[in-house]
């Protein structure tokens, strides 16, 4: 029994780098810094700003595809996000956790890929190929940032306040799909919650991974200088996702429109959506509208000027708020990998019932390498 073991240990040892050899794995990752002034104004009141150095969205992964013969092949990626200005921290908070990390994932995911598109299965955020329909779709609105850092156009905040226009961007627990038909890039993604499906765990506060079901669909076409695009989003929550604070206040579907043309010497684009709410909002409101426009002019082949303007009211949050964000920004690129820019944006916040209005300004100054 010992011989046939250490034969099929040998073996296997002897094997490794046939099968290693049909794979191909690539490490990668971006460094991205900003040097960011923020100053804020609320109800009137000038409460002052200061400089900081910021990370946006620094990351590091591993991503790998191996031949599996017949025009399939298996794809995977592990991604972490990289907090480039902090430490890590080795005190322990409350719950006997680091109370900081200077690392987090972003995605992780296995999948297949042929001539039908990918499937892929794990936690997603959209890049690679992982699957964030409507969020991706609503970035081609444009950034000078990819959507990292102070100048974020489209952003997966809860509530709201960094940016106008918001999207569920990372999810874990999901499956994902892309495909082209006829032309159409298809994008699909079904996500269940985060929480525990135990029976133990089985009480009215705790989120199990069945009581959220949250599927997404986004198609969009390209036509020479056109493109165009549409997206739905459907929340089936007991408890809550990303973008949901709880049932009574809480997102259940989101219908979207974009579209983009470049002119040769700009390019426009622009988006509307609308966010159906919960029955029982607590602002009495049924749904949120969303608009933006954006507008690309490139000054040489490597550089141009960006701007853009939103309008988005929050129905859903505790303070039903109409939110407008503007935004206008240069950019050079050194090289295709990387980039330097610097934008001013301005977020304004009014709340419905009061008319108090709030003010954040950004200047910021940002470098950006992808490796």
């Amino acid at each position: 029994m010992n011989k046939k073991l250490v034969a099929a240990a040998l073996g296997l040892a002897f094997a490794a780098p046939v099968f290693a050899d049909s794979s191909n794995v690539t490490l990668y990752g971006r460094i991205h810094q900003t040097l960011d002034h923020q100053s804020t104004e609320a109800g009137g009141v000038d409460r002052g700003g200061n400089f900081v150095v910021e990370d946006a969205s620094s990351r590091l992964g591993v991503r790998g595809v191996e031949d599996l013969g017949g025009g399939l092949s298996a794809i995977f990626a592990y991604e972490f996000g990289v907090n480039t200005d902090e430490v890590a921290d080795n005190s322990l908070n409350a719950a006997g956790n680091a109370s900081n990390s200077p690392m987090s994932t972003r995605h992780a995911y296995l999948g297949l890929k042929g001539a039908y598109g990918l499937a892929v299965i794990g936690s997603q955020d959209g890049g690679n190929d992982s699957q964030a329909p409507l969020y991706n779709q609503a970035s081609l609105v444009g950034s000078v940032s990819n959507n990292g850092g102070p100048l974020t156009t489209v952003g997966s905040t809860t509530a709201g306040v960094a940016q106008a226009i918001t999207r569920e961007q990372r999810v874990g627990n999901s499956f994902g799909y892309a495909g082209t038909f006829a032309g159409v890039q298809i994008n699909a993604r079904h996500a269940l919650g985060d929480g525990v499906n135990d029976a133990a765990n089985n009480t009215a506060t705790t989120d199990k991974e069945n009581d959220v079901r949250s599927t997404e669909i986004a198609a969009t076409y390209k036509i020479g200088a056109l493109t165009i695009g549409g997206g739905l989003q459907s929340i089936d929550a007991q408890q809550r996702t990303q973008n949901v604070l709880d049932v009574s206040t809480g997102v259940e579907r989101v219908v979207q429109g974009v579209a983009t043309y470049n002119f040769g010497s700009f390019t426009l684009g622009g988006l509307v959506a609308q966010k159906s709410l919960f029955a029982a909002n607590a602002n009495g409101e049924d749904s949120n509208t969303e608009y933006a426009l954006s507008g690309t002019l490139p000054i040489s082949a490597n550089s141009g000027v960006f701007g853009m303007y939103a309008d988005a009211e929050r129905n859903d949050l505790a303070a039903a708020e109409d939110i407008t964000q503007t935004q206008v920004a240069y950019y050079y690129d050194f090289s295709k990998r990387t980039r330097t820019y610097v934008g001013y944006n301005r977020l304004n916040r009014e709340v419905k019932a009061t008319g108090v209005e709030s003010d954040q300004d950004n200047f910021t100054i940002g470098l950006r390498h992808n490796f």
